[in-house]
């Protein structure tokens, strides 16, 4: 019995031996397999990149995580205390395992003959979301527990909790608790009640599970859960407790950008990813402000959305987006009285529709009044609408009356005379209601449109908008788009002519022309959109009426390739400008935001300046990482950064010389030929095709511009302090009507939002530099006036360039009257290829309706 004892011993000692063994060396193994952990030493969370707008309000948001990182000071200590309460609350007493909850976790396992239950610390857990993968196994378990002593060794308990509180993933998107504060509840921790706070403590379990946005159903318990452990555990007084276990969930989903401009975040997002890569861009947490003024995005907005509509509505009718059963919908809700009711139906299909800018989405109800009076008398000229918001109301006649069917761009159907001409019961409708008038029938628009302002002195983009509404496409014509800007791009070619030595009384023949191509055997017969012939005609007037044949000679007189080289000076790339006489014509395919950035030369005295959208981009703890060189007209600002710093004399011939060197804009015009160019455009708003803008009542200047067959048109102008441009036309290029030219579907829409932008503006005067003289002319032969002259004006020239020759006296037979220069509303602008634009009155139907 002795000996047999003696060799159970012995075998014992030998097992235990080799188990000890092998224990050691699995240890050492299973140690030597761990990751370092360095990514909690040197902490650089994963942060999305935000993009603010000048004012500093949030616009967007870009990354695989949302996460506010926050410093252990900002962390309230009493939702730190449930976090304990809800997941640790041993977490200062053990070493980074809590050994009763592991053999809980153990013998839970065994019965269920599976991994059903975790006894991790936050140790554990930060370990876990730092370095390790989350399957369920033995092996990851005892890496975990490995990882939790090392993480206790080289962290104090304070270090570990505030990793775990900025790391955590809380649901619905948000990681740590700023963010998951920021996306439930719509404000900061330190803003939590009580409640909120042990809600939020309570998702580390299971964060879709119990989401209290989507399921608060389920989410209710958990908190009540977190809220008795704070008051077992001794963290929250039970007064306390109570009025938070009888507060309702109110979790909500709520988005953190608080000023949504969906187009100018895609396009700094795409900008920062070009410059930094995806990945820098995505994870660093870079925060970058944009130069967008968000009143002035939302006036842009409006104006884009408003004259988009206007053109829907000169055009007709395309029918309701879909239809309902109505009368098969009641039948239903009332053979089963227990289901949703007709209405709760209604609103559920209703809000299947996504919305579109200012509109608002209906169904028709029935037509006429819903209780008719004895004294009624049909046909019904009303429909009563039920709104996906909730609301019923009437759309009357006035809302109706317009809707005409919709056939083409050029046609419509007649005149409706009664609401079932145009709506039926169940149909599924747009509503558009402005701030003054009525309800109106809408639809959302197929033309599409663009508007960028930009502060012509700085470069600073103000407002861009690239369409009707983002949600709807992401499509930014403002900078994507490539279309002909017709006669838009006129003043380029005039300014090329002005810098070769020709003045603005120049006379140059408006007379037939015939180009032929032998080898093609074709010709081109271009031609004004008057199909008449004005004989010679001075520069001013050729293009305040964009006469086709007067531009089209005038680059023939310079020569293509010198018109060529001065436009690219304005910053568009040669090689998109055709080397041919259609370049007269605007033929040349260009993003909407250069043409812009073309116009603002003229408004910055000649000088061409980039245009900047960000500002200045800061990494996650708000230091500089890259910063636009700020220009403004400031010369004093300018001198304090240029070491060159010139003297007032030398500025005045060169303005360009008080910017720092390294933003110094480039001189594209003389100071002399610019303000030529101005009093040129300022004539195009007084005079010709830019007459809209004249309500406004400043000093501005601009140009209309529309493509062949009316396919795109076009707005550009400016004043002292700002140069915006308007585009309109559609995706798939095609006719926009017979009418629809610049001066009528896209001057309204900057004459709106100059109207607001420059409200509170002091009005100036444009500066008239050194070096020029006005003299009196004769209008029709550009000489000098002469008492027997007719009509007269008075014309800017550079010195040495006026004339000097007087008009001579015409004969005793009576003159032919020349062609009125006061061409108020119905003066005729010609477009991109030899048909052109007429200006036109505003839509009287228009002014009808609103």
């Amino acid at each position: 019995m002795a000996k047999f004892f003696k060799r159970f011993l012995i075998a014992t000692g030998i097992l235990g031996l080799i188990g000890a063994v092998g224990a050691l060396g699995g240890y050492l193994w299973l140690n030597s397999q761990l990751p370092p952990i360095t990514a909690l030493t040197n902490y650089q969370p994963e942060t999305p990149m935000r993009i603010y707008a000048r004012d500093g309000e949030l616009i967007g948001e870009f990354g695989r995580q949302t996460r506010y990182s926050l410093p252990p000071e900002a962390i309230p200590g009493q939702l730190k205390d449930a976090f304990l309460a809800a997941e640790d609350s041993s977490f200062f007493h053990h070493p980074g395992i809590d050994i009763p909850g592991i053999i809980r976790a153990l013998i839970a396992d065994i019965k269920a003959g599976a991994p059903v239950q975790g006894a991790s610390t936050i140790t554990q857990q930060v370990a876990r979301t730092f370095l390790l993968t989350r399957e369920r196994t033995i092996m990851r378990k005892l890496r975990e527990m490995l990882l939790a002593f090392r993480i206790e060794r080289r962290l104090t308990k304070p270090e570990i909790l505030h990793l775990y509180l900025n790391q955590i993933y809380l649901g619905n998107g948000a990681y740590g608790v700023e963010a998951a504060a920021q996306r439930y509840y719509g404000k900061s921790v330190h803003q939590l009640e009580l409640a909120e706070m042990a809600m939020i403590a309570g998702l580390p379990k299971a964060p879709s599970f119990y989401n209290p946005a989507a399921h608060p159903e389920r989410a209710k318990p958990r908190r009540d859960y977190v809220l008795r452990r704070m008051a077992d555990t001794g963290v929250a007084n039970q007064e306390a407790v109570d009025t938070a276990l009888a507060t309702p969930v109110h979790a909500g989903r709520h988005d953190p950008v608080t000023e949504p401009m969906p187009m100018v975040a895609e396009e700094v997002r795409r900008r920062m990813v070009e410059r930094y890569g995806k990945e820098r861009a995505y994870t660093e947490g870079f925060r970058v402000f944009t130069t967008i003024h968000p009143e002035a995005q939302a006036q842009a907005r409006r104006a884009v959305q408003q004259g988009l509509l206007d053109y829907t509505y000169r055009h007709g009718y395309k029918g309701p987006e879909a239809q309902v059963a109505l009368a098969d919908l009641r039948s239903q809700t009332q053979a089963n009285p227990d289901g949703p009711g007709f209405r709760q139906i209604l609103l559920k299909r209703l809000g299947q529709f996504d919305a579109a800018g200012p509109l608002h989405t209906g169904v028709v109800l029935g037509l006429g009044p819903a209780e008719p009076g004895p004294d009624w008398q049909g046909p019904a000229k009303s429909a009563r609408v039920l709104l996906a918001d909730g609301r019923e109301i009437t759309l009357a006649w006035r809302g109706i009356r317009w809707a005409r069917p919709y056939k083409s761009p050029t046609a419509m159907g007649p005149k409706p005379q009664k609401a079932a001409d145009v709506l039926a019961a169940g149909d599924v409708i747009r509503l558009e209601k402005r701030p003054t008038g009525p309800w109106f029938l809408s639809q959302v628009p197929e033309v599409q449109g663009s508007l960028v302002a930009m502060d012509p002195g700085s470069g600073r983009i103000r407002a861009m908008i690239g369409g009707f509404d983002p949600s709807l496409s992401q499509y930014n014509r403002t900078t994507q788009a490539r279309r002909q800007p017709g006669s838009a791009f006129k003043p380029f070619l005039y300014a090329a002519a002005l810098e070769k030595g020709l003045t603005p009384a120049t006379l140059i023949n408006d007379a037939p022309i015939v180009f032929e191509d032998k080898a093609l055997e074709t010709r081109w017969r271009p031609e004004n959109y008057s199909e008449k012939f004005y004989g010679p005609t001075r520069l001013r007037k050729g293009l305040e009426h964009s006469r086709n044949l007067v531009t089209i000679r005038l680059v023939r007189r310079i020569g293509i390739d010198y018109a060529v080289d001065v436009a690219s000076d304005f910053g568009f790339d040669r090689k998109a400008l055709p080397q041919d006489l259609s370049l007269s014509l605007g033929s040349a395919s260009l993003p909407p935001m250069q043409v812009v950035r073309g116009y603002a030369v003229f408004a910055n005295g000649g000088l061409r300046v980039d245009p900047i959208l960000i500002e200045r981009v800061e990494d996650r703890q708000g230091r500089p990482v890259d910063r636009r060189i700020a220009r403004s007209r400031c010369i004093q600002c300018h001198r304090a950064a240029n070491a060159e710093k010139p003297d007032p004399e030398t500025l005045v011939p060169h303005p360009e010389l008080r910017f720092h060197q390294a933003i110094r804009p480039e001189r594209v015009l003389s100071p002399q030929t610019n303000y030529q160019m101005v009093s040129l455009l300022q004539g195009v708003v007084e005079r010709g095709t830019g007459w809209r803008a004249k309500k406004l009542g400043r000093k501005l200047a601009g140009k209309t511009g529309t493509s062949n067959d009316q396919r795109d048109a076009w707005f550009l102008g400016f004043s002292e302090d700002l140069v915006a441009g308007v585009f309109v036309g559609f995706d798939q290029p095609q006719t926009l009507g017979s009418s629809e030219t610049g001066s009528r579907a896209a001057a309204p829409i900057w004459v709106d939002f100059m109207g607001e932008a420059l409200k509170g503006v002091p009005k100036r005067e444009f500066n008239q530099p050194e070096g020029l003289v006005t003299v009196r002319i004769d209008a029709e032969t550009g000489k000098l006036a002469a008492s027997w002259s007719g009509d007269t004006l008075f014309e800017v020239f550079r010195k040495g360039k006026a004339p000097t020759e007087v008009t001579p006296r015409p004969p005793s037979a009576q003159r032919s009257q020349p062609e009125a220069e006061d061409g108020g509303g119905r003066d005729r602008e010609p477009s991109g290829s030899g048909k052109s634009e007429e200006s036109g009155s505003s839509s009287q139907m228009l002014q009808d309706l609103f």
